[in-house]
């Protein structure tokens, strides 16, 4: 029945179809001669910002030709049928259950990339029912001349595929340069293969255990990558010459890699296949053939792959105040904001209305400081609010307001179901929210301003990781199931580190009495420390019992011994804390937040709110004034907010931000680390 299903479907589309250009919001366009993308807005009639905004990375001005564009589909909506004429020389094929982009491009020998490029409809993954055009080699063949070749040295495990795929040309162009392969390759042959203009007599042989294999995402840049594998941007452009600073999305980089590195291993088990590896492990066809050559025949039983290196370094090592708040020129900004004021009193008198409408107001009071001093500064800065009452009906009402449409930059709403909802009626413009909450997030234009509690946790382990000199760790966790669980995720990213070997976990003891009453056998922590070294303590716990017995017993043997103690966040109550102990503990914390009172900007601002506001400021006013401040400098440094975004790293008054892409949208990771001195004074941790 499900094949004969298949066979009306396929006649369907061999009489009429509705092109899948016509099926997507989307289509594709590449690039001529002499064009720029205010000449192709015009010329396929859409907005030149559409353009722009869906293709970040290709230049403004001199797009290279032959670039695939995405451009906005005219016909979108509309039912367009019309007669499938066979198109003189093209091949198309209709994807089967259990098809891969490997298994159709190794059956029409072409490369990976090629297919994808030739098909951007299967951006988001192959379909069942998919009719792909397969590319013909004039599309993705290099026709090296003598000048634009290289030898290359054939390893163990090195097919005539593998060489070709990474070098993006078929098998047939491989033998064609190389009139002597057309049988199997042997360890140490020397092959041709293309190579840039500028090789040098020293890169003929290429050491391939030097390097692994990067697939550039959307977004991202030189500076970025080089972070991410502890490496300079010289060394990357060193390896690949044609790569700028406008990388192309799914460009193969080759990165530098030391030896020493180590990577990410999978035994294959049944059921295994392209397609659940890749989204396990988030990492691409490209990457998996590129670290197992042996994959061109197929995943057997058994195979044990490289999936990704783990490196040594974990957190970006990125310097402070990157970003440069430079106001030399402005545009006119419109910003809107959205937020829950709950001016309605007659609907809002319950105690969480009254609560939203505090924090609302507190961070728009806020913002009207920063906008006031950038102001001063020349930018030019036109604003307008709107209550949401964090109501949908409020908020699609307030959606319709061509005064909001016109809008350059929004921020808010503080709610992240409404700010989605925001992001998808604007596609173009840049929406930034406040809300923390660690929500899936694909729309590329709705920026989290704020940190999620996850990341808050990570920075820990990334800066723990960082620092480590063969301390003995210690993780104590209480009885919550949530804290029990971020223990072992603190523990599982820890070991990641090399000179991490072993971690004691110390859970609580029940009371056999009464074992609703948990405590910590303080005989058990003394035995614990590490005597003649440092030790370092984890605590995980909101228990008020068991956070008291950390900080007095760690707190009276730190006298003596090299103890500190970390938590994952900083205590909700200081009651049944003694302030001398933690002290003696050097106790330290990661947060989101964290206010200088001695530094001059802030007793600035604190006195320009009191002066206009008649108040001191809350933790929200400061909220207010650091997104507001820094969205608008970002906002104004390009026409493309995207470049704001990563233009680097920035400490405003209380906040850090440091936006990095997740699932194509930008996301705040600027966690600030925080230690508590023997003065029983706060400091910033380097």
């Amino acid at each position: 029945m499900k094949i004969k299903n298949l066979i009306l479907v396929f006649l369907l589309f061999a009489a009429v179809q509705m092109t899948a250009q016509d099926e997507k919001k989307y289509t594709t366009y590449i690039v001529k001669s002499g064009e720029t993308l205010r000449s192709i807005a015009k010329k396929v009639g859409c907005k030149y910002r559409e353009i722009k905004n869906l293709n970040p990375d290709v230049d403004k001005k001199r797009p290279p030709v032959n670039t695939t564009l995405v451009i906005p589909n005219k016909n979108y909506g509309k039912l367009v049928i019309k007669d499938l004429k066979p198109v003189k020389n093209e091949i198309y094929y209709l994807v089967e259950p259990g098809n891969t982009f490997f298994s159709i491009a190794k059956k029409y020998n072409v490369p990976i990339l090629a297919l994808k490029e030739a098909n951007p409809i299967t951006s988001e993954g192959l379909k069942p029912g998919m009719r792909l055009r397969i590319p013909s080699q004039d599309e993705f063949t290099i026709k090296p001349k003598a000048s634009k070749l290289k030898l290359y040295e054939v390893k163990k495990g090195d097919t005539k595929w593998n060489i070709a795929s990474k070098n993006e040309i078929s098998v047939a162009e491989l033998e064609r340069i190389n009139p002597t392969i057309k049988k199997a390759l042997k360890v140490g042959d020397k092959i041709w293969i293309p190579a840039t203009e500028n090789i040098s007599e020293d890169d003929l042989v290429v050491d391939e255990s030097l390097f692994i294999y990067h697939v550039v995402q959307q977004g991202e840049g030189l500076f970025r990558i080089a972070v991410m594998y502890d490496t300079t941007q010289e060394k990357i452009k060193e390896m690949n010459p044609e790569a700028t600073k406008k990388l192309r999305t799914g460009m193969l980089l080759k990165i530098p890699a030391k030896k020493k590195d180590k990577f990410l291993t999978h035994k294959v088990v049944k059921g295994d296949n392209f397609f659940n590896l890749t989204h396990r492990y988030e990492v691409s066809e490209a990457d998996l053939l590129a670290l197992n050559p042996n994959l061109d025949e197929g995943i057997k039983l058994g195979m044990l792959l490289k999936i990704k290196p783990i490196l040594v370094m974990s957190t970006p090592k990125l310097e402070k105040n990157l970003l440069i708040d430079s106001i030399s020129y402005s545009r006119p900004i419109q910003v809107s904001f959205l937020m829950p004021l709950k001016l309605n009193k007659k609907v809002a008198n319950s105690k969480k209305d009254k609560q939203l409408r505090n924090i609302s107001t507190d961070f728009y009071m806020g913002a009207e400081i920063a906008i006031d001093s950038l102001r001063k500064q020349g930018l030019q800065v036109q604003t307008h609010v709107y209550d949401t009452e964090n109501n949908p009906t409020v908020l699609y009402n307030i959606l319709q307001y061509p005064e909001l449409q016109k809008s350059d930059i929004i921020i808010g709403p503080f709610f992240m179901g409404n700010a989605k909802r925001v992001a998808e009626e604007l596609p173009n413009t840049p929406i930034f929210t406040p809300s923390n909450k660690n929500t899936y997030n694909s729309n590329s234009n709705l920026i989290k301003a704020s940190v999620t509690e996850t990341e808050i946790t990570n920075s820990l382990t990334y800066y723990l990781k960082e620092k480590h000199q063969q301390e003995k760790i210690i993780i104590i966790p209480d009885t919550l199931i949530t804290n029990i669980t971020k223990a072992n995720r603190i523990k599982q990213l820890l070991l990641e580190q090399d000179s991490i070997k072993d971690i004691t976990i110390i859970a609580p003891t029940r009371n056999k009495k009464k074992p609703d009453q948990v405590y910590m056998d303080k005989k058990n922590l003394q035995k614990s420390i590490k005597k003649n070294g440092k030790t370092w303590v984890i605590l995980v716990s909101d228990i008020k019992i068991i956070s008291s017995d950390i900080v007095n017993t760690y707190g009276v043997l730190a006298k003596d011994n090299k103890i500190q103690l970390f938590t994952t966040k900083v205590f909700d109550s200081f009651e049944h804390i003694d302030y001398q102990m933690l002290g003696n503990l050097s106790w330290s914390f990661p947060t989101t937040q964290f206010t200088d009172l001695s530094n001059n900007s802030v007793a600035n601002f604190k006195r320009k709110y009191n002066s206009k506001n008649y108040t001191q400021p809350s933790k929200y006013s400061f909220t207010g004034f650091d997104i507001t401040y820094d969205s608008l400098i970002r906002f104004n440094l390009s026409d493309d907010f995207t470049e704001g975004l990563e233009a680097g790293i920035s400490t405003r008054l209380s906040q850090k931000f440091d936006y990095q892409t997740i699932n194509n949208s930008y996301n705040n990771k600027g966690v600030l680390m925080i230690t508590f001195n023997k003065d029983l004074d706060y400091t910033l941790l380097e």
